[in-house]
């Protein structure tokens, strides 16, 4: 099968990115050309009244076909949505203001890994303050540069986010001499993602780490 042409790309064709609906282009990606699917799809939960969170995208199986391994986020009542891991990892994440459904707060968020990740261990502690993305971001639910930074460390080869939103996984991947394939169906945040890895190319540091992120606060 030949690779569809990608929106985006580097010169020399280590990233990737594809403008468009995860569950169109998936089926179209040639067999081998990902080696491990690394992503924070929708969770289903209608976070902020999203429409784009109303549901689940029926995805998963398209990606495991794609990749040997996948490892993605969701929230604590969704995890049972999906069909049983091979094993679950832990980001915890005090000081968030994500509420529960009783309206406590919740700190953690669970990592469904399908496929053999290389992980040291398999929780990572990141403070919510400490990792926060600058006022004003133009994304609604971005992810902290150094949650998948620890996601992909578990991979080798070719890394694939089939909802690349602002592209904080391609930028891990570019940090990390890894290639990346990147898919996003909003406009808008395709054009983050590629200003974004853009500038991780030309050495500019992330938005959240201008913000100044508070190294100690890291452990896992």
């Amino acid at each position: 099968m030949t690779m569809p042409t990608p929106d985006w790309q580097t010169d020399d064709g280590s990233v990737q990115l594809f403008k468009g609906d995860c569950l169109e282009i998936l089926p179209l990606l040639p067999n081998g050309c990902v080696d491990a699917v690394v992503t924070d799809p929708p969770y289903g939960v209608g976070f902020r009244d999203k429409e784009w969170d109303s549901e689940i995208p029926n995805w998963l199986s398209l990606a495991r076909s794609a990749a040997p391994l996948v490892m993605f986020t969701t929230a604590p009542t969704t995890q049972w949505d999906y069909p049983r891991p091979d094993w679950v990892a832990n980001w915890y994440r005090p000081a968030s203001s994500s509420r529960t459904t009783w309206g406590g707060f919740n700190h953690w968020t669970p990592i469904l890994i399908y496929g053999n990740a290389d992980l040291r261990v398999d929780t990572i502690n990141l403070h919510a303050i400490a990792n926060a993305y600058p006022r004003g971001f133009q994304h609604p639910s971005p992810k902290p540069l150094r949650l998948l930074e620890w996601m992909i460390a578990g991979t080798s080869g070719c890394v694939l986010d089939p909802f690349m939103g602002s592209g904080t996984t391609g930028v891990a991947c570019v940090q990390t001499g890894r290639k990346f394939i990147g898919i996003e169906l909003e406009p808008r945040y395709f054009d983050i993602a590629v200003a974004r890895i853009k500038g991780a190319i030309d050495g500019v540091q992330p938005a959240e780490r201008k913000a100044g992120q508070l190294s100690l606060l890291e452990t896992t």
